[in-house]
């Protein structure tokens, strides 16, 4: 299994980290994230981070796709909640929205899919990715039960202290976006807002699937390991096992959405389910 350069050193309960100015800090000791990492730090693992949009192509399905990815394996579930405007999300992903939205699937619905998974025995820590817009519906509508992160796309640290005081009151973990433009000024305050991992954005513009990832994604990494002693997971353009591996091989997970999401589309399109698809996908893409 590749290793990597500078190894993530996770923390234990009990022990928290560095609380110098730009360290981050769990939100909660016991948080199922943190959790999560401490049991992959162990066994000297990565983290698999795939992506669902929920609702596509229906609810049933998302949940079907989700108890697959768990025992297939997967660490962490990463929720997109549809949304009319997903401004940080490529082709794939923004369809896979509208056919949610096309089916009338809300913010409560989503919700109510994760209340399903935790009733009947769902243990993966569950991260909704969502926008500004829809995390206020989804606010309105009370504790966000069954939810273990979020990470809203388009709300900056310097913007979220009311969302990040919720999330520290209701024990949610608040993950941020570090991406190759981010100036070197605003690590610190990304990585001190951030708790459960940092999500790492390998390329420039929206996700989706490329033929390689860039030359530099070692150093983008390395430039965010003084700040932060929270798991790096790296995200937007994992499509292959090789990508995989070379991320493996720096940071502490890697996220897979827009590949995963093109081959349920593939077999929805086809008329087919798109579980056994799906899971050969994962299996073919996992280098652990």
């Amino acid at each position: 299994m590749p290793r990597t350069a500078e190894p993530f050193r996770a923390w234990r309960q009990g022990r928290p980290p560095d609380r110098r100015a730009g360290r981050s800090r769990p939100v909660s000791p016991t948080s199922r994230i943190v959790e999560r990492f401490d049991r992959l730090g162990d066994r000297g693992r990565k983290a698999f981070v795939p992506y669902l949009t929920a609702g596509d192509p229906d609810l049933e399905t998302t949940l079907a796709l989700a108890r697959m990815l768990e025992r297939e394996g997967a660490d962490i579930l990463e929720l997109g909640v549809p949304f009319t405007d997903p401004i940080a999300d490529g082709p794939v992903n923004q369809r896979a929205a509208q056919r949610a939205l096309d089916r009338g699937v809300t913010p409560g619905d989503v919700l109510q899919a994760i209340a399903e998974l935790r009733r009947t025995g769902f243990e993966l820590p569950i991260v909704l990715f969502t926008y500004s817009n829809p995390l206020l519906r989804l606010q309105a509508r009370g504790p966000l039960e069954g939810v273990d992160g979020i990470l809203v796309t388009d709300l900056p640290p310097e913007e979220a202290d009311d969302h990040l005081s919720r999330c520290r009151a209701a024990g949610i973990d608040t993950i941020f976006l570090a991406a190759p433009t981010t100036p070197e000024n605003r690590i610190p305050r990304l990585a001190e807002s951030s708790t459960g991992f940092l999500y790492v954005v390998s390329s420039k513009g929206v996700t989706g699937a490329r033929t390689a990832l860039p030359q530099d994604l070692e150093a983008q990494v390395s430039r965010l390991r003084p700040h932060t002693s929270l798991p790096l997971c790296v995200g937007f353009g994992i499509g292959s096992r090789d990508s995989a591996a070379r991320v493996c091989s720096v940071a502490d997970g890697y996220v897979v959405g827009s590949a995963l999401g093109a081959v349920i589309e593939v077999a929805v399109g086809e008329g087919n389910d798109p579980l056994p698809a799906a899971q050969q996908f994962v299996r073919s893409i996992d280098p652990r």
